[in-house]
This record gives C-alpha cells, sequence and structure tokens, in this order.
C-alpha cells in the first residue's frame, strides 16, 4: 500500500474537518494546521489509524513569531511513516 498527500488529507478532513486550519505543501511535504486543543486526537488518530501509520516523532520543535497577538508560539511535529517513507507536518499555534 502506499499512501499518498490526497489520501491522507481526505482522512484528516473526515475526521478532523471542524478543526484543520490550513493545508499547505512545500517541499513536497504535506502540512496542516490545526487547532491546539486537538493536537493529542490528531496525533493519536495519525499513529493509530492502519493505513496512515506514523509512528515516529522525527522532530518537535517550536517558533516564536511575538507578533502575533494570541498565536505567538506554532509548535510543529514532523512525523514520519518509517513504512512508507512518508513525512507529514502538523502545527498548533498557542499563546
Amino acid at each position: 500500500m502506499s499512501i499518498h498527500h490526497d489520501s491522507i488529507k481526505e482522512k484528516l478532513n473526515n475526521q478532523f474537518a471542524d478543526t484543520i486550519l490550513s493545508w499547505d505543501e512545500q517541499y513536497g511535504m504535506l502540512s496542516f494546521t490545526i487547532e491546539s486543543e486537538y493536537n493529542l486526537k490528531a496525533l493519536t488518530f495519525l499513529h493509530d489509524d492502519a493505513e496512515l501509520g506514523f509512528q515516529f516523532l522525527t522532530d518537535l520543535t517550536a517558533v516564536h513569531y511575538p507578533d502575533q497577538k494570541g498565536k505567538e508560539i506554532a509548535v510543529v511535529y514532523h512525523l514520519h511513516n518509517l513504512i512508507e517513507n512518508t513525512r507529514i507536518r502538523m502545527k498548533i499555534f498557542v499563546p
């Protein structure tokens, strides 16, 4: 089985449609921003879903945006499906 960005987006939209704030694709990596209250639910879903299988956290980082009132800190998760060699990026923003 091979997972593609379209199938990842479809599964996430089916599960979290009202909480996904944006999608992006830079340098071939699918990225999405989700409401911060759903970060653990989204990470658990990406990990536990048999077809997605993002079970490796490659990197966890934060970015400071001092001029973005109420969204000063972006927490960025880089996830990797080792079997399919597919990577995605999930972002949340917090005060």
